[in-house]
């Protein structure tokens, strides 16, 4: 869940500031860390025509699904043939494509997976923190905080290609499990 709230803590810009969503098709592996948590491994493939996303968390076995357009994102948990829609989810995709007001201030040049990318200030309503987003929309780095704690998201090798349209869908058969407000959080330790 943390690619998730990382990518929920950069708002959506006008045209001024810096790309945040790739333009173009991605699949980028993250180390996230927290404070007090270990340290996570995250794989993204992202489909810059639909604005869709997978984010595979191989250390639990799972996998989320986000629907930037639609604002709807999906738990598939393979282990119990299960895909489970929580609001908590949706609302950060929500969070994303609706938010707004922050301000991008530029820090000077980074690097990261082989990549260049731009430091930026980000200054938000929710909470601050800096980011390095490559021209075209990578986020290569990303550290911040905001009520719910801090976290430091880095990319650790990008590869542009093509996402698998059966890899950004539920697999066929899952059942369906539809969880409360804040469920989610509590399953998952968060």
């Amino acid at each position: 869940m943390f690619v998730l709230a990382m990518l929920g803590a950069l708002p959506a810009f006008a045209d001024d500031h810096p790309a945040f969503l790739p333009d173009r098709d991605v699949a980028v592996s993250y180390e996230v860390s927290a404070p007090g948590r270990p340290v996570m491994q995250y794989q993204l493939q992202y489909s810059a025509a639909d604005q869709r996303a997978r984010i595979d968390d191989p250390a639990r076995g799972l996998f989320f699904l986000a629907d930037l357009q639609a604002g709807r994102a999906e738990l598939v948990v393979p282990a119990l043939n299960s895909v489970v829609d929580a609001p908590d989810l949706s609302g950060l995709t929500a969070q994303l494509a609706n938010a707004g007001n922050a301000r991008f201030t530029p820090l000077g040049p980074g690097h990261y997976a082989g990549l260049g990318c731009e430091k930026y200030l980000v200054l938000g309503e929710q909470g601050s923190g800096t980011a390095c987003l490559t021209p075209d929309g990578v986020i290569l780095h990303f550290a911040g905080h905001d009520a719910h704690g801090s976290a430091e998201v880095t990319a650790d090798s990008v590869s542009y290609q093509t996402v698998p349209p059966e890899a950004l869908a539920p697999p066929e058969g899952f059942s369906r499990i539809t969880l409360p407000p804040g469920a989610l959080a509590q399953l998952l330790g968060q």
